[in-house]
């Protein structure tokens, strides 16, 4: 005789701490359950331990996760109870949480499928009004928030990121060794970054010894002024500057270019700004029969690689030496449009000096960034900006264990 198959129980499904299954009904549009409590005293919700002194008795009624595409209602007896600590109020419940009209794996649900689609959808998905979804998933958002009191970053990354059109910034600071986000303050302003600084306490700022970000003046003095860190430029940003430049060449050779010489320079911008080493032998031979019908893009271009090879270097010194004679070559071509790259790098010297030493980027941060403008697609705009902040802290951030 073969093994029984089990059978499927409904009661099963709602077996809660200190109540058990009663009854159901099934109507046109929903399931009710009944629930019988099984115990005659009532946890506290500060404490947690068990009351006997009941002041009410309530019965209230709670949805669930759907029963074969139905609404399900959770319907039982709550105690309001007096504790000797002090607290009076409702009891604490396993399955749901206090004042909600949903139960823990309900919400649970909605906090998921919010991660992975819009807000409306999952809404429409678990069949309740976008108010109340914003409302669960904001809630379970805030797990992923941690307290600066509880961290101690060596090493932080800062960049900001557009949340709305109109040079509307939130400034993000991570954590460059646990590669999390740590703190998100409103603009890009110093008064914004001190914030971070004042909050994390004179004495933990103190410790943090390199401060990775772009050459954004309001930051650096807010860095000098709280930390003794060195201070960091992210070698992408120059390398950006750098092919600006390239570009601008590119763009100026190719307005005063005759017919024929614009036909093979159309279509070859991606190969001007890509790395010589990336491309393969064909698209090299193509970019070298461009670059040998115009001498100041083929100038310009040679700028540019000899720069950027210069940032794989890892040597400080001889990163230095090179660096200052590339200064010469971009002096010797007198082309105009590496001028201000020229002024930019020689001002910010020192941070690209400690780019070398430490051999650090933000792009990391680049990276959240691209998670963050998912996120804001994907919502089609934050109005709550505590809720767009939240959501940042749920995918960079991690799970507050408190």
């Amino acid at each position: 005789m073969g093994a029984s198959k089990p059978r499927f129980q409904l009661k099963n499904l709602f077996n809660f701490e200190g109540y058990k299954f009663y009854e159901s009904w099934a109507d046109y549009d929903h399931i009710l359950i009944e629930l019988k409590r099984t115990k005659k005293t009532g946890n506290c919700l500060k404490c947690g331990t068990r009351c006997s002194h009941i002041k009410d008795r309530c019965k209230r009624r709670i949805r669930d996760l759907d029963i074969v595409n139905s609404k399900t209602i959770i319907e039982f007896e709550e105690y309001k109870i007096e504790c000797s600590c002090g607290y009076s109020g409702v009891e604490k419940l396993s399955f749901v949480n206090k004042f909600s009209r949903f139960t823990k794996r309900f919400e649970q649900k909605v906090a998921i499928l919010c991660k992975v689609m819009t807000l409306k959808d999952a809404a429409k998905e678990m069949k309740i009004n976008w108010v109340a979804a914003k409302r669960i998933d904001k809630t379970y958002a805030k797990r992923f928030f941690v307290d600066l009191k509880y961290l101690n970053p060596k090493r932080i990354g800062i960049d900001e990121i557009a949340y709305e059109k109109g040079h509307k910034y939130l400034t993000i600071v991570r954590d460059v060794d646990k590669n999390k986000v740590i703190w998100i303050g409103r603009k890009r302003k110093k008064e914004t970054l001190d914030k971070f600084f004042i909050k994390l306490s004179k004495r933990k700022s103190q410790n943090i010894v390199v401060a990775v970000m772009d050459m954004w003046d309001p930051y650096i003095k807010s860095v000098l002024e709280h930390t003794n860190a060195d201070i960091v430029f992210d070698k992408f940003h120059i390398a950006k500057k750098i092919n600006e430049a390239v570009d601008e060449v590119r763009k100026k050779e190719f307005a005063k270019a005759d017919d024929e010489e614009r036909k093979r320079m159309k279509k070859k911008r991606f190969l001007i700004l890509s790395r010589q080493k990336r491309l393969d032998d064909s698209k090299r031979e193509s970019l070298f029969h461009l670059l040998d019908i115009n001498k100041k893009l083929y100038s310009s271009y040679i700028l540019k690689e000899q720069a950027l090879d210069i940032f794989d270097e890892t040597n400080v010194e001889s990163a230095m030496k090179r660096l200052r004679r590339w200064f010469r070559n971009v002096a010797e071509t007198g082309i105009e449009q590496f001028t201000p790259v020229l002024k930019t790098i020689k001002k910010y010297l020192y941070g690209i000096k400690n780019y070398f030493k430490h051999q650090l980027t933000n792009a990391a941060s680049e990276g959240y960034n691209n998670k963050i403008n998912v996120i804001k697609r994907k919502a089609y705009g934050f109005r709550d900006l505590e809720y767009f902040m939240l959501k940042i802290f749920q995918s960079c951030g991690w799970k507050s264990s408190t």
